[in-house]
């Protein structure tokens, strides 16, 4: 038994709100708006993005004010192009950082705002700007200072000279070390030492 044309119908609008939601979800996910916000467009150069990507979050004081437009590379750096809400206005002695959400977390643009009062316009330039933060670089400067001082600190102990036993006094060699060698006897201490008794007890200098 076929289903009615009303069944028919129900389940194609079912069918079609199904697709749609998945095309929605897609765009979410991949951070791509089908219609943008009205806005301007802002440029920063970096030395080192590391790993920021088009549609990443600019933020300022913690709150979204417009996305990562492009990234492209010139003279040797990294230029972004990024798109900011109207009514946000940002001067040209703001400065621009990469930093991460948590530990290991996402990427995204700060902006802090400077003193000036010339605001930029659509095209501006962010001139003061700080690059990301590479872990994997900081890890590596880490365990190759690590490495430098234990070498440094080998070599040191390897030159010192071993403290010996002599004595200052200029002892024997086959003496004890640190005793000083007994003073050498004078003629007068000989000539006394030399003084015997003979067996009627009277004593007598040896001729």
């Amino acid at each position: 038994m076929y289903a009615s044309r009303t069944t028919q119908f129900i389940v194609g609008i079912f069918g079609l709100l199904g697709i749609l939601a998945l095309v929605i979800l897609s765009f979410r996910l991949g951070q791509i708006s089908i219609f943008p916000a009205p806005g301007y467009t802002l440029y920063a150069s970096f030395d080192n993005i590391a790993g920021l990507k088009p549609g990443d979050e600019v933020e300022i004081a913690g709150v979204h004010v417009g996305r990562v437009q492009s990234i492209e590379l010139k003279d040797e750096r990294a230029r972004l192009a990024m798109r900011v809400n109207d009514g946000v206005q940002i001067d040209d002695g703001a400065i621009a950082s990469i930093l991460t959400s948590g530990l290991i977390g996402s990427k995204y643009v700060s902006i802090a705002l400077g003193p000036s009062d010339k605001m930029l316009a659509n095209g501006g330039t962010i001139q003061q700007t700080q690059s990301a933060f590479v872990i994997e670089n900081a890890i590596g400067q880490l365990i190759n200072n690590a490495g430098s001082s234990s070498n440094s600190g080998a070599s040191g102990g390897s030159g010192a000279a071993p403290s010996g036993g002599g004595s200052s006094g200029g002892g024997d060699i086959g003496g004890p070390p640190g005793l000083a060698a007994p003073a050498p006897k004078t003629p007068a201490a000989q000539g006394t030492a030399a003084i015997k008794k003979n067996d009627s007890g009277v004593a007598h200098k040896p001729q």
